[in-house]
């Protein structure tokens, strides 16, 4: 075991000498520069886009977001594209399975309207949980911009939900399927008189109440995203910025970074495991408030 562990450290330790040293070779004789992580979470990178007149911008989320959600429809597709009951492919099967574990998970509570709400939570499970994954899926699709003559190659996959208004906007999506099913079962001046109840001085609290669900899953899901991307930008951002130079007698430039191998052991933790419960949360929650706008409607139906 010892030795095993040994050998571990020492191919570490020599692929970081390997990476640094080509990547030392690139920033000296290539205009390339390579983005390291600050210590504090950068904001999202903007593009510029120019069509004739027209300019506009977009934001490095927006981007992401929407690379998911075409990584998603093709994923349906393919998996949807030749659908057999004798012999299905290994994506329709992994589909079924899907279909499934959202239905026995999440909807076990919604009775005969639980296949009326598969798409919606398959959609919401499938979209957080590919957001939260995406820069430990894709670490190697890179972003390359131009600033001063130099070209400055970074990852293009930014944590979609560890921006707030990607947070913020998934939960008003779902607090706004709560009220219109709130609304719908019992009409809006229903619903309004149960805003004052038990008593009308209660009223605040109860549009409180409403609110704080926006805030519950969009500040759980976005500060647990935030916190993995700040803790993994303190891990890759152990540089000798000097180091490199004053060894070769500034024969080659760059940082040289302590970081590459080993911090992979706490990413699979921080992106992995993290993204993929912090996924399952935002879900869960979300099943409870549209199972309590159902209501007991929607138990006696069960």
């Amino acid at each position: 075991m010892k030795q095993k562990m040994t050998k571990f450290i020492i191919f570490l330790f020599a692929m970081m000498l390997v990476v640094n040293i080509i990547l030392a070779l690139m920033s000296t004789f290539l205009p390339i520069k390579f983005v390291m992580p600050s210590a504090v979470v950068e904001a999202p990178h903007y593009f510029h886009f120019v069509f004739g007149k027209i300019n506009f911008q977009l934001s490095q989320t927006v981007l992401n977001t929407w690379a998911i959600m075409i990584l998603l429809i093709i994923i349906l597709k393919l998996g949807t594209k030749n659908i057999s009951v004798t012999n299905p492919s290994k994506l329709q099967v992994i589909l079924e399975e899907y279909y499934k574990f959202i239905e026995n998970t999440f909807l076990t509570t919604f009775g005969e309207k639980k296949k009326k709400f598969v798409p919606f939570f398959s959609a919401l499970f499938a979209f957080i949980l590919f957001s939260n994954l995406s820069l430990f899926l894709f670490p190697f699709i890179l972003m390359i911009t131009k600033e001063n003559g130099a070209y400055h190659v970074g990852h293009f996959f930014r944590t979609p939900t560890a921006d707030p208004n990607t947070a913020i906007g998934l939960s008003l999506v779902v607090i706004f399927l709560f009220l219109r099913l709130s609304i719908k079962r019992g009409g809006f001046v229903a619903y309004l008189k149960s805003l004052f109840e038990p008593m009308w001085f209660m009223f605040p609290i109860n549009v409180v109440e409403i609110i704080s669900k926006v805030l519950n899953t969009s500040m759980r899901l976005f500060g647990n995203m935030l916190a993995g991307l700040v803790i993994g930008g303190l891990l890759y951002s152990l540089v000798g910025r000097n180091l490199i130079q004053s060894a070769t007698r500034n024969l080659l430039q760059g940082s040289f970074s302590f970081s590459v191998g080993w911090p992979i052991l706490l990413q699979l933790y921080l992106d992995g495991f993290i993204g993929i419960v912090q996924a399952f949360v935002f879900t869960i929650l979300s099943s409870v408030y549209i199972g309590e706008a159902l209501g007991e409607e929607n138990e006696g139906e069960e």
